[in-house]
């Protein structure tokens, strides 16, 4: 039996618990989430830009790359350039709130498709299946990508965790600012119109 002390430092310390877990990605190293176990009405990862935080791969050129999408298509640097913007999600099929906010970039992308504005994810998974699985049940329109040795010495090696979004001009560059952590359709499309009317 607890004292009534005890009782709220445990309470305290769960919401603790609770909140940090919260504005925390998840770190390349957490068990994998199945992707059959995925509602796509369970969204609502809520994590704000850290105002501490710097971006460590602000002013990289995403040049000398070539991928493919899911689908097999051809990604090249090319691929980055020429828009107004193109936002970029790291993310991970084991990664919940990576998961979480997949529908919201989704809508993100189709209410921008006409703006010259591309969302597109980089999952740094390397089981296609899972990912070709989840695109499907998420009815994930915008094309997902895969990591590769170029990939990531430009930009997935710099972070230990996911999911992250990056905002890339049209030249190709990185731009400063960044979202590390979960984010929403409203905290995104604020951003973009922020990035694009600067």
């Amino acid at each position: 039996m607890y004292s009534k002390e005890e009782a709220v430092m445990k309470k305290i310390l769960m919401i603790v618990v609770v909140v940090s877990m919260l504005f925390v990605g998840c770190n390349q190293n957490k068990d994998k989430v199945k992707t059959n176990e995925i509602d796509s009405n369970d969204v609502g990862s809520e994590v704000e830009e850290s105002a501490t935080e710097n971006n460590p791969v602000a002013g990289v050129e995403i040049s000398g790359i070539e991928t493919e999408d899911y689908k097999g298509n051809l990604i090249t640097d090319d691929t980055f350039k020429g828009k107004k913007l193109t936002v970029l999600n790291l993310w991970a099929t084991w990664c919940g709130p990576c998961v979480e906010e997949m529908p919201d970039f989704e809508k993100v992308a189709v209410s921008y498709k006409d703006k010259e504005v591309q969302v597109i994810g980089l999952t740094i998974d390397s089981d296609e299946d899972e990912v070709k699985i989840l695109k499907e049940k998420l009815g994930i329109t915008y094309p997902l990508i895969k990591d590769n040795e170029q990939l990531k010495a430009l930009i997935t090696s710099h972070f230990d965790y996911v999911p992250v979004t990056l905002f890339i001009d049209s030249e190709g560059k990185i731009i400063e600012s960044f979202i590390p952590g979960g984010t929403t359709e409203e905290q995104l499309t604020q951003k973009i119109e922020a990035l694009i009317n600067d």
